[in-house]
């Protein structure tokens, strides 16, 4: 059977996993591939399964999911990172979207808030509470302000490429959206990557942000 969304839970509490199968697998177009109790696990699932979705909690034991959804995010791999959260204070909010991640939602959600969340990181889009929004639309004006933003030199189709890179789009993802050869964005990415000195994707996810590249979606 082929499914819409293929999802991977990781928390460290297994009964927290099991709800959170529940609710994915009771869609019917939602299909849990993998379950992960630590950051490390995580990796390793996300590498051999490459979900559309990883649902990511962030204390965990061995390696955090912060920390955890940075070097997902650096591998590239297609899929997009929700966080699962008890906090919505700044000082978490900078930390998980900085690492790449494309949206967390409260664990004090119900479950059809997590569903629609999680559809909108299997489109590619963000998702995030309102005091997050307000966070990025303050960063987005200091962005603004700066004398020379650093996008000020980027041509259309070089902004898109920024955009759907942060996105989560292989590039030969991109190169299909664009109706351009592979090596071609492979290029472009590269120069990207230079001039605007972005080392891995939650550096493009960053910047996109603070930008409003995705926040406009």
């Amino acid at each position: 059977m082929s499914w819409d969304t293929k999802v991977l839970i990781v928390d460290d509490h297994e009964m927290v996993r099991a709800g959170l199968r529940a609710i994915i697998e009771s869609t019917g177009r939602m299909k849990v591939v993998g379950e992960a109790a630590d950051g490390e696990e995580a990796i390793r699932l996300a590498q051999r399964l490459e979900p559309d979705v990883i649902l990511m909690d962030i204390d965990m034991p061995r390696l955090d999911g912060i920390e955890a959804t940075r070097r997902i995010s650096a591998m590239e791999l297609g899929g997009g990172v929700l966080i699962l959260t008890r906090h919505d204070h700044e000082e978490y909010l900078e930390p998980i979207m900085s690492a790449g991640a494309m949206g967390f939602i409260r664990k004090s959600r119900g479950p059809d808030d997590l569903v629609r969340a999680v559809d909108l990181i299997a489109a590619g889009r963000t998702t995030m509470p309102r005091v997050a929004s307000q966070l990025y639309m303050r960063r987005r004006r200091e962005f603004d302000a700066q004398p020379e933003s650093p996008l000020a030199a980027l041509n259309d189709q070089e902004r898109e490429i920024l955009r759907l890179t942060a996105r989560g789009y292989t590039a030969s993802q991109i190169a299909g959206k664009m109706s351009l050869a592979r090596k071609t964005i492979e290029n472009y990415r590269a120069r990207l990557k230079e001039k605007l000195g972005l080392r891995d994707r939650s550096d493009w996810v960053d910047l996109a942000l603070k930008s409003g590249l995705l926040l406009d979606e």
